[in-house]
């Protein structure tokens, strides 16, 4: 593998600097309450220095939102190889992204947020759509699972995998939103892995083929 010269290891860390600045900051402020300038001071780099690397918020906002999607993508990868049996995949992939929504709140609420209405306005269709694409095709991985809980019966014959994919993440992302919460505690947090595993648990259940 070739050797990074100096400057080419400068400009990856000015830019992980930029993307992890710009996490944080979506995050708490959200796409409308943040500034490239804020980015910038926080990454310890001047405002012309981000738009070296980023023609613009939206650009950069996408660009951490990728960055994420990368994260949990690979987590997803690891969780299916990590079990055996295809009941215990379909789980793994589960609590992976609950697992890596909790190690990475920033990153995850950044992801959260590009299905929010008042954060999609501030956002090109072309930036919605690159985004969308990418967690459309994590989705279509687990849907790939669920098709092989039916075709080895399994699962109902009649459930959508796509369907089930879904209903997973959006339930998954709830947990974690109550799990983040501080105030007030709906669920003692010592009890929040046993409802993360019966929950997925639930919707097995509810998929099963009848025979």
């Amino acid at each position: 593998m070739k050797e990074l010269s100096k400057r080419e290891s400068n400009k990856l860390q000015r830019r992980a600097a930029i993307l992890s600045a710009a996490q944080e900051l979506f995050s708490e402020n959200g796409f409308k309450g943040t500034t490239v300038q804020e980015v910038s001071e926080r990454a310890g780099l001047s405002k012309g220095t981000v738009y070296l690397y980023f023609k613009s918020k939206e650009e950069l906002y996408l660009s951490a939102c990728i960055s994420g999607i990368a994260g949990f993508g690979e987590r997803l990868v690891e969780a299916v190889s990590s079990a055996r049996r295809l009941e215990d995949r379909i789980k793994a992939v589960y609590i992976a992204y609950i697992r890596y929504s909790l190690e990475e709140p920033a990153v995850f609420r950044v992801l959260r947020d590009t299905f929010l209405e008042k954060v999609r306005q501030n956002l090109s269709s072309k930036t919605i759509e690159e985004t969308s694409s990418i967690i459309k095709g994590w989705l279509e991985n687990e849907s790939r699972l669920v098709q092989e809980g039916i075709d080895s019966g399994m699962l109902d014959a009649d459930l959508d995998p796509y369907t089930f994919s879904i209903a997973a993440w959006r339930m998954a992302t709830g947990l974690v939103e109550l799990a983040l919460l501080q105030d007030p505690i709906v669920v003692d947090p010592e009890d929040m892995q046993r409802v993360y595993e019966e929950s997925i648990d639930l919707l097995i259940k509810g998929s099963r083929s009848a025979r």
